[in-house]
């Protein structure tokens, strides 16, 4: 499945955050924010995680982020 409704961006976030997803309903568009103090390694698999996210239509479910994320490892 092809993706296209989002961009990505590298932010100073802390260490122990390695992204976040942002989601605009009105648009259906994700910003992946990525951490720029993370080598590259890391943000790939963060993305990957985070894309995981976006094709198992999390952000359309009510849940418990933590529940989630707990879920997901």
């Amino acid at each position: 499945m092809m993706i296209d409704n989002y961009i990505m961006i590298y932010k100073n976030l802390p260490f122990k955050i390695n992204g976040f997803i942002m989601y605009d309903a009105e648009d259906n568009y994700y910003t992946i924010v990525l951490n720029s103090r993370l080598s590259f390694s890391e943000n790939k698999k963060t993305f990957e995680h985070e894309l995981e996210h976006i094709l198992n239509g999390d952000f359309l479910k009510i849940k418990n982020v933590g529940i989630m994320e707990a879920s997901m490892r």
